[in-house]
């Protein structure tokens, strides 16, 4: 990189099929961290050209940023001792006396590693794996859930990449009402439909999603009816936000789960459906709300938990399990008798109920969401 002053030693000269091997593995981006900086495209005219710099990590003179007695003279060629940068990054890791200490040759090497290891998966994607990124968020309690395009868009690799620069939002933005109010859930229904039909519904018709990657943080009835508004989409992938180990993405382990259902029935008028799986609901919380005339219906695991859903395969168990469930509670009520839904899941969970619920052979849905402003269940959303 960059040498002092008062060192005489020219640059060494880097040969033509070097350059060409670091511009291709950089596609052409500034390797800086989080810069990406397109280089071979002027930024104003949009013409061709060639804003690069070929730098050194270990600096190859004496007094060089980075400058290392045995590695520099043997690395002063070697592509793994270089990077391609834009002038203001360039500028910045040779800063005299600065560079070295803010930006040492370890934490370029590893700069240079990742920027080219996430080149290499991108490209070795193919072309019809592109994937729209659809983002869905409404206000929990007091919380306000924050999801970015930049935050998710690198969960979608390596399987598939992002067919837009942008994500398609489903929510209402800066939303005064809280989920304590007596508006909230139908002011959230409505926009959440009328998106979907503005934004998603035209894409699906004219076949030009290949496939959706659903980021979603929302209260769980919510999040069921957006599952019914996604029920005929085959190619969809739901990211569950995951605690430990912090990620958006559930694994491909073969966790198995135990899938419990307990039956509280006695034929009774009005019949309930008690899912304790993030956490656990005493059937006495719906009967506060029903009555003693209800037959309930609980669908559960061993050990309930907020962050139990890790695998994909646990949540293909659980679609298998309440779609059996969703066909026996209906043979034995009868496909016009409403379903009381008490939901303790987790946010794919929730969407995928939603999808698996058929909206023309199903019971109807009411959906409650518990609130302690509200002292407990209420009834939030009618699904028919």
């Amino acid at each position: 990189m960059q040498k002092k002053k008062s060192e005489e030693k020219k640059r060494p000269p880097i040969n033509q099929k070097t350059k060409n091997i670091l511009w291709s593995k950089a596609a052409g981006m500034c390797q800086f961290q989080n810069c990406n900086k397109v280089l071979n495209v002027d930024k104003i005219t949009k013409t061709d050209s060639n804003s690069a710099y070929i730098a050194h990590i270990y600096g190859y003179a004496k007094g060089s940023e980075r400058y290392d007695a045995v590695l520099s003279p043997r690395l002063e060629t070697d592509i793994n001792n270089l990077m391609l940068l834009c002038d203001e990054c360039h500028r910045r890791v040779d800063e005299r006396n600065l560079g070295e200490v803010n930006y040492p040759a370890s934490m370029l090497i590893e700069m240079k590693k990742k920027h080219e290891n996430r080149i290499n998966t991108v490209i070795c994607i193919a072309p019809n794996m592109d994937s729209h990124i659809v983002i869905y968020k409404a206000n929990i309690g007091e919380h306000s859930p924050v999801i970015t395009y930049e935050s998710v868009r690198e969960y979608l690799l390596p399987d598939n990449y992002p067919a837009l620069n942008r994500s398609i939002n489903l929510g209402l933005e800066n939303s005064p009402q809280r989920d304590k109010d007596s508006k909230f859930w139908e002011t959230e229904t409505d926009v959440l439909v009328e998106n979907f039909n503005q934004n998603i519904r035209p894409l699906i018709q004219n076949s030009t999603i290949n496939h959706i990657s659903l980021f979603a943080l929302a209260p769980m009835p919510l999040l069921i009816k957006l599952g019914t508004l996604l029920n005929d989409i085959r190619n969809l992938e739901v990211h569950q936000p995951i605690r430990n180990p912090k990620t958006w993405n559930l694994n491909d382990e073969d966790l198995s789960t135990d899938y419990k259902i307990l039956i509280l029935d006695k034929k009774q008028s009005k019949v309930a459906l008690n899912i304790s799986i993030s956490g656990t609901i005493n059937n006495e919380r719906i009967t506060d709300v029903l009555g003693e005339d209800v037959s309930i219906y609980t669908l559960t695991i061993q050990n309930p938990f907020n962050d139990f859903l890790k695998s994909k395969k646990q949540l293909v168990d659980f679609t298998i399990v309440i779609r059996k469930l969703f066909d026996q509670i209906k043979l034995k009520y009868g496909s016009n008798t409403q379903l009381h839904v008490f939901p303790a899941i987790p946010v794919a969970i929730a969407v995928e109920l939603g999808r698996y619920w058929m909206p023309k052979a199903d019971m109807p849905l009411i959906i409650y969401d518990e609130n302690k402003l509200n002292d407990g269940f209420k009834k939030a959303i009618e699904i028919n």
